[in-house]
């Protein structure tokens, strides 16, 4: 498992970047760049982690190949940084919740009142970002000028946090069933 920094730190470090990052006029500025090299960079070791720690699944392996290439091209390309960054703001901004469900589990907290606060925090926050602010910044990204690859991406990672959502729809199903059944008892 990942030390908790190297779980933390990135995406908060995206998400405090990003509001500054997103206003910047020019479509490739330097710090949207830099913040894409760093996110890129961080992408493949948590890839590489996640072969180590024997946690390889599909999805997540999917997740990282098409964010990888598709920030790859945005900074071959040097184009569509205000996107990418807001893509990254829009991905990361439910991890915080994600780590937290994981750690809590990790030091005892597995089925309590404050695990279940944070599985509905990240399910909230991850369904939010993903299934409204990620198909409306999609749809920009591919009703724009940009290459077909960048394109390619954005659809990808749109079609993979669905494909999320619907598994977090389910754990969360699950979670006030089990919620329900264990108070009738």
């Amino acid at each position: 498992m990942l030390p908790w920094p190297s779980r933390w730190l990135p995406s908060l470090s995206k998400i405090c970047d990003a509001p500054f990052v997103l206003s910047l006029p020019n479509p490739h500025h330097f710090s949207q760049m830099q913040i894409l090299g760093v996110s890129c960079s961080y992408l493949i070791y948590d890839m590489v982690c996640c072969h180590f720690d024997k946690r390889v699944s599909v999805d997540n392996t999917i997740h990282h190949l098409i964010s990888i290439v598709g920030i790859a091209a945005g900074l071959a390309y040097q184009k569509c940084g205000s996107e990418m960054v807001a893509a990254l703001l829009i991905t990361e901004i439910s991890s915080p919740f994600l780590h937290l469900r994981e750690i809590l589990k990790e030091i005892g907290y597995r089925n309590t009142e404050l695990n279940f606060a944070a599985d509905i925090a990240f399910a909230v926050i991850f369904s939010f970002a993903r299934m409204v602010g990620g198909p409306y910044l999609t749809y920009l990204t591919l009703s724009s000028n940009v290459p077909l690859l960048i394109k390619a991406m954005a659809l990808g990672l749109q079609l993979v946090s669905a494909y999320w959502f619907y598994k977090i729809v389910r754990m969360v199903r699950f979670k006030l069933n089990n919620r329900s059944t264990l108070k009738n008892n």
